[in-house]
């Protein structure tokens, strides 16, 4: 098992600051802080150059810095809703000239940077930071596998809970209601509650519509634990199944379980996501599945690689990925069934558990 040190962390960036000719990579989001850092806090920064590593954040959360990252950090204070001048301060101090930063940056932020370090020339390094956190070591997966736990939990209770006459709201609710119970920290944004016609709609957010019997239900939701995202969709059926909800079900989990079978070490993500792409293209569906086959994730909810037909990457040990066919029919409703897979020496690590057979709710 592999467990990765912050110092190692580190270590792997500044290799890549080396490689780009950089003098430093200044990281302000709160997803790299808590990688490079083990930072929970909601502000701060981090300047890490070739000798130096320095956090910098206000009086809120200066002792968790001081917690998380003495061994590793300079800790200093800066004066409250002064983050940017106080990094700019410190890096002219520091003579520091060309200088990595991250896409997310706000453009105010930025422009104050600039403004400070007017000499200076920034380069984007979000695609280097993704390539070291592509990797997840074991105490990462294990926040993403109690992630999914909770999951599977949720869905099975809400199958017992789902009723005809509830709104997709208040099916929404109770789910994030049990997973909080169950320990997550909160849900993934994005959530996913599309009943009936409206689970065509593959991010469709709950809405009040009421859900009916002989609808689809479409459920997509993950449990945050420890700052990582997990992501679960299970699709269920109100009443009794009609034959084509039998057809559109089967051929989305056939899609899912072949895609499972190949899934691995050395396989490309572009041929992968040919793999369940086919199966639906083939049973007359190709123009009806639209997104990638499945994406990583982990301190963001969709990170490097994905299984598209643009990505070639070549799946490695140690990289967590979503594998989610759907079918989506405009004004009839769709499906989709999502596993997230670790992958391991001699190929994947299933972290969902919950049933795939199709759910039918008769409650």
């Amino acid at each position: 098992m592999i467990y990765i040190s912050i110092e190692q962390r580190i270590k792997s960036l500044r290799k890549a600051i080396r490689e780009n000719n950089l003098d430093a990579a200044v990281i302000f989001s709160a997803q790299n802080r808590r990688y490079f850092a083990n930072f929970p806090g909601s502000s701060g920064a981090l300047i890490i150059t070739e000798t130096n590593s320095i956090l910098l954040t206000d009086f809120r959360y200066i002792d968790d810095a001081k917690s998380s990252s003495t061994s590793h950090y300079e800790v200093i204070q800066h004066p409250g809703g002064q983050l940017e001048q106080s990094v700019g301060e410190q890096m002219k101090k520091m003579n520091l000239h060309k200088i990595g930063i991250e896409n997310s940056l706000p453009v105010g932020s930025l422009k104050k940077l600039e403004k400070q370090l007017p000499k200076a020339h920034f380069l984007l390094i979000d695609s280097y930071i993704m390539q070291i956190r592509m990797i997840k070591d074991e105490s990462e997966i294990n926040h993403i596998r109690e992630g999914i736990r909770i999951c599977d939990l949720a869905f099975e209770h809400i199958t017992g809970f789902l009723k005809p006459g509830m709104s997709e709201k208040e099916i929404g609710l109770e789910l994030e209601y049990v997973m909080k119970k169950h320990g997550a920290e909160g849900i993934k944004e994005n959530h996913v509650i599309a009943s009936g016609e409206r689970s065509s709609l593959p991010h469709g957010q709950a809405t009040d519509r009421i859900v009916e019997v002989g609808d689809f239900v479409k459920m997509d939701f993950g449990a945050k634990v420890n700052g990582y995202y997990t992501d679960f969709t299970r699709t269920v059926v109100i009443g009794e199944p009609t034959e084509k909800q039998k057809e559109i079900y089967s051929i989305v989990s056939k899609a899912l379980e072949e895609s499972l079978k190949q899934v691995g070490p050395g396989k490309k993500c572009n041929e992968l996501d040919e793999v369940g792409r086919s199966i639906i293209r083939n049973a007359g569906y190709g123009e009806h599945f639209g997104h990638s086959l499945g994406h990583s994730l982990g301190l963001n909810i969709h990170e490097s690689p994905a299984m598209r037909s643009t990505d070639n990457t070549i799946l490695k040990p140690g990289m967590v990925i979503t594998v989610e066919p759907g079918i989506y029919l405009s004004g009839w409703g769709g499906v989709r069934i999502e596993d997230l897979v670790v992958i391991r020496e001699n190929g994947i690590e299933n972290l969902t558990k919950a049933t795939k057979e199709l759910q039918i709710i008769n409650n």
